[in-house]
């Protein structure tokens, strides 16, 4: 079928060749058009950040300056406009190769470029859905603790006095107009709910029973208004049991999420290198004895350029996973984009021989990385399993911390213990040099790790005592 197709090709340039003209003018011009809309677009964008700062929306128009800077700084093509008038020159001037070449890059970046937005677009639509669940928690609680006092205040009036007096008449009259304002202030509460395309029954049963309360209260009947109030608190509670399994929902997806990009970050760095460690291992295999041929040099010096992009993407990865909350996992990965920059300058300053202890360090950082994203999946897996095992219970997570950290404590302690485990077989394989630079750093890495370990130890003391402090 294909080489039918290529065959129909040659033929319709063969029999169209003013056709053909005609088509790569045609897209010539199209591909000005792109480049004459993105200007627009770019305009457009720093009207609408100026707009969004001026309003407040300070998130939102950062995330505009990003997609202005990219567009204007594109990797590997500069200015995404300018790059594009090049193409439609290029077409122009019958530079076919140069043109296909040009948009196979650009392509590449405007799908990063967009990208960029949709995923922009998702973190302001998440960071907006956790704001309005964390509102509504709020205006429920005060709903609660109000209805609450009500409740406690009608139940006081009961027990002093069996018979009212007019004093307790007036009283039955300020508690009748306090509960009709709490009932109105519900209804609006649900109203602007429902605005927002949230319905709950419990808070809208709650309004009834509180309106109920309050003509039982009218007509003081301190009996049946008690049992209304009971009623509607019992149902507001539900409503924020509702809220609270709404943001555990939330908190786990948002967890996963976090974890599956991780996992596919670390993916892509362990198949890089492994790429990167299969190639020192077929150098050292061929070139056991010193003076390296140019070319076995020249792989090296690629090897060693992919080692530092790596440690720069490590650095990445440590940045993201500090900021969702872990102790070990951003000292763990530290220790590997550290190790992956010495490999880096130990390879590109080769000129005679690949040293062993530079393929071991590379062999290690390919173990480092399996294990670490058999941490990562087996973390994400359980914290699937504990979401879908029972969606409608809450209460497993009642008495966390509002921001979970990315893994459990007991995971960081297993990484940290491999990590003990690794560090020690490797100052082994060096101690017949304790004066050299590797073993050396390895010393260094094991204070670190030692510390790394009592901080938190520390940390779970205080967890617990807090937890005690609580408790009494």
């Amino acid at each position: 079928m294909r080489f039918i197709v290529l065959v129909f090709i040659a033929a319709l340039f063969a029999d169209t060749a003013l056709a053909a003209q005609g088509a790569q003018q045609r897209l010539a011009i199209e591909q000005q058009q792109v480049a004459d809309q993105l200007r627009r677009l770019n305009t457009l964008l720093i009207e609408l950040e100026t707009s969004e700062r001026q309003l407040g929306n300070i998130e939102l128009a950062d995330t505009l300056a990003s997609v202005q800077s990219y567009m204007n700084g594109a990797e590997g093509v500069g200015d995404l406009v300018l790059a594009i008038q090049k193409v439609s020159e290029q077409l122009q001037q019958h530079r076919n190769a140069s043109a296909l070449s040009s948009q196979a890059v650009l392509i590449e970046q405007l799908q990063l470029l967009l990208d960029m937005l949709l995923n922009s677009q998702a973190d302001i639509q998440s960071e907006k859905q956790k704001e309005l669940l964390e509102q509504r928690a709020e205006k429920i609680k005060e709903l609660i603790d109000r209805q609450q006092r009500l409740l406690e205040e009608v139940q006081q009036l009961k027990k002093e006095q069996s018979d009212p007096l007019e004093s307790d008449k007036q009283k039955m009259q300020e508690l009748q107009e306090q509960q009709e304002q709490l009932a109105e202030e519900t209804k609006e509460f649900n109203k602007q709910q429902q605005q927002q395309g949230i319905k709950s029954e419990s808070a809208e049963d709650a309004q009834q029973k509180q309106e109920e309360a309050a003509s039982e209260l009218e007509q003081q009947d301190m009996q049946q208004a008690e049992e209304k109030q009971e009623e509607a608190l019992d149902e507001l509670k539900e409503a924020q049991q509702d809220v609270e399994q709404q943001q555990q929902q939330d908190a786990s997806k948002e967890k996963q999420e976090a974890l599956m990009n991780v996992e596919q970050e670390i993916k892509e760095i362990l198949m890089i290198h492994d790429q990167q460690h299969l190639i020192l291992e077929e150098v050292l295999k061929s070139n056991p004895v010193a003076d390296l041929p140019r070319s076995a040099r020249v792989k090296l010096r690629k090897v060693a350029a992919i080692q530092q992009n790596i440690s720069y993407r490590a650095d990445d990865l440590l940045l993201e996973i500090a900021q969702a909350g872990a102790d070990s996992f951003p000292f763990y990965i530290l220790a590997l984009m550290e190790d992956h920059q010495v490999l880096a300058d130990h390879l590109a300053a080769i000129s005679d021989t690949l040293n062993q202890q530079d393929v071991e360090l590379s062999k290690y950082l390919s173990e480092s990385w399996a294990e670490l994203l058999d941490v990562i999946a087996t973390e994400r897996d359980r914290e699937r399993e504990q979401a879908e095992s029972d969606p409608q219970n809450g209460e497993s997570q009642e008495g966390e911390e509002e921001d979970a950290p990315l893994v459990q404590f007991a995971t960081e302690l297993q990484l940290l213990k491999r990590m003990q485990l690794a560090l020690a077989k490797r100052m082994r394989l060096v101690q017949d040099n304790p004066t050299g630079d590797t073993f050396k750093r390895l010393i260094e890495r094991q204070t670190d790790l030692q510390l790394q370990y009592e901080s938190m130890i520390r940390r779970l003391q205080g967890a617990a005592d807090k937890t005690e402090s609580e408790e009494i």
